[in-house]
């Protein structure tokens, strides 16, 4: 039985919130675990990703809709 675990809504935060507050929420988490984010689509989906991988998270592009995305985000550091 597998659970699914509601994705962390961005959405309403702006540059560099969302980010921020991605970064806070992936600290919560055990290494190796992930977590997912939902941003608005256009340069938050970019900012966030770059600035976590730079941070050294592993991210991955889960589902692009019309209006957000979903990230994958993987603590490694």
């Amino acid at each position: 039985m597998s659970s699914q675990i509601k994705p962390i809504d961005l959405t309403l935060y702006g540059c560099p919130m969302h980010y921020i507050k991605a970064r806070e929420a992936i600290k919560t988490v055990e290494l190796e675990k992930s977590i997912t984010i939902e941003v608005n689509n256009g340069d938050a989906v970019d900012d966030v990703v770059n600035s976590l991988r730079q941070d050294g998270q592993l991210c991955e592009l889960q589902t692009k809709g019309n209006l957000s995305s979903l990230i994958k985000v993987t603590r490694k550091i």
